[in-house]
């Protein structure tokens, strides 16, 4: 991992949601990195906040996942999660 640096509550919030969702369909890290084309060290990075994922990484998460992209942004329409002005 990198450094013990707290993620940004965003990207923390992000990963949760992303793990979330693959858990759901009980699949491993490593399952969802083989379908969405990633690396496992990729997807483990996002899920615990320490990675801001591209457009292209959004993309092949959602892939690996089978959900729309929006699927993976929802997370952010929460007034809690969302405002972090």
């Amino acid at each position: 991992m990198p450094p013990s640096k707290q993620p940004d509550p965003r990207l923390h919030a992000f990963g949760m949601h992303v793990r979330r969702l693959r858990e759901a369909q009980k699949l491993t890290v490593e399952e969802l990195a083989e379908k969405g084309g990633m690396s496992f060290r990729g997807v483990l990075y996002i899920e615990h906040g320490h990675r801001n994922p591209s457009l292209t990484t959004l993309l092949n998460l959602a892939r690996g996942l089978k959900v729309p992209p929006s699927a993976l942004l929802e997370v952010f329409d929460a007034p809690a999660v969302g405002n972090f002005e």
